[in-house]
């Protein structure tokens, strides 16, 4: 999905690593050296937004360099690459006489006003839509079906009817006169 956003994108190149990326009235500042992005993607989540894959495919550069080194196989392997201790026995634990009189309860819960929600907040990348395109024409916001501007019309189609072919059929229908 970025790959595709990335095509539609105008990608202008200030300077060696910093570029402006336009698309739908939206300019964002891209910074390759500093990694970052006026949306803030990039910040957060240290993996290069679609924005930033612009600004590398303008230089033709590796996208996975931009990545965060945290996301690389050898750091996660070695995340776990440590021993794991088992607990033991709940008998065998050591507890304080303090903690052990202590008497944990769950927290109050008090369920929203109003109705749940059945859907999941959307991030900002997932919102992004795609509009539908004729297969005929090639224009947007309709698909083939619903197509007005196809050069085959067929004469018995309700959608490509117009209002001098509605009148006709009216004028055609009505009783003769005395």
């Amino acid at each position: 999905m970025f790959l595709a956003l990335c095509l539609r994108y105008l990608v202008e190149q200030l300077q060696t690593n910093t570029f402006n990326v336009k698309y739908n009235q939206k300019t964002f500042f891209v910074d390759l050296e500093k990694r970052t992005c006026t949306c803030r993607q990039f910040d957060l989540d240290e993996i290069p937004c679609s924005h930033a894959i612009a600004g590398i495919d303008k230089l033709y550069r590796n996208k996975y360099e931009y990545c965060s080194k945290w996301y690389d196989i050898m750091m996660y392997k070695n995340t776990y690459n440590g021993s794991l201790n088992p607990v033991g026995d709940k008998e065998d634990w050591n507890i304080l006489e303090d903690i052990k009189q202590e008497i944990l309860l769950p927290p109050i819960y008090k369920p929203a006003a109003g109705r749940r929600k059945k859907q999941r907040y959307k991030s900002a990348i997932e919102t992004f839509k795609m509009s539908t395109k004729c297969g005929r024409c090639r224009r947007t916001s309709h698909n083939r079906k619903m197509c007005k501007f196809s050069p085959a019309l067929h004469p018995y189609s309700k959608k490509h009817n117009t209002n001098e072919a509605s009148t006709s059929c009216k004028a055609q229908s009505s009783p003769a006169a005395f």
